[in-house]
């Protein structure tokens, strides 16, 4: 089942997403209703990542960070390990990071006080000092589900600022 940001996203209409594909050449690496890869796939494609293998333009993260039990993560799981790590490694190589909806850009309804699960936002998790590689905060683009045109609209903004297309 798709998300109701992944929903969004497909009904943009300016910049579309296939336009995101075709015209502006965004290759979308991974996601987990409309990625190809499946499996031990996605995490040798995640580590080329962070070897620098494959170059990452933009991260975009969905959801809280989920910080529990006793900060370890442990709740929330990707290819066999905590999903924070990834967010903290992936970040560290990003050009850009985008936090997309609610969840994402302050915790959303997770993040409530007395939620078990330590959830909090992108930027809460990395940190007030937290830069991209370009020397930029999180962009957060709020919502739940965020209109898809803004989504859209602000992967095409930060694409101007890339050093590929400048």
């Amino acid at each position: 089942a798709c998300s109701g940001n992944t929903m969004s996203f497909l009904n943009a209409e300016e910049p579309s997403a296939c336009d995101l594909v075709t015209d502006f050449g965004i290759n979308v690496l991974w996601h987990p209703s409309l990625g190809l890869e499946l499996g031990e796939n996605v995490k040798v494609m995640m580590e080329k990542c962070l070897s620098g293998e494959i170059p990452l333009d933009i991260f975009v993260f969905e959801g809280s960070v989920i910080n529990a039990p006793n900060g370890t993560g442990e709740w929330n799981r990707f290819c066999g390990r905590p999903m924070k790590d990834w967010v903290a490694d992936l970040s560290a190589k990003a050009q850009f990071v985008v936090a997309i909806g609610d969840c994402a850009t302050w915790g959303g309804i997770p993040a409530a006080y007395g939620n078990p699960t330590g959830a909090m936002s992108v930027m809460d998790y990395l940190g007030k000092e937290y830069r991209s590689a370009l020397g930029l905060p999180v962009v957060n683009v709020p919502g739940c589900s965020p209109v898809g045109d803004n989504f859209t609209e602000t992967v095409f903004a930060v694409l101007l600022f890339l050093p590929i297309m400048g």
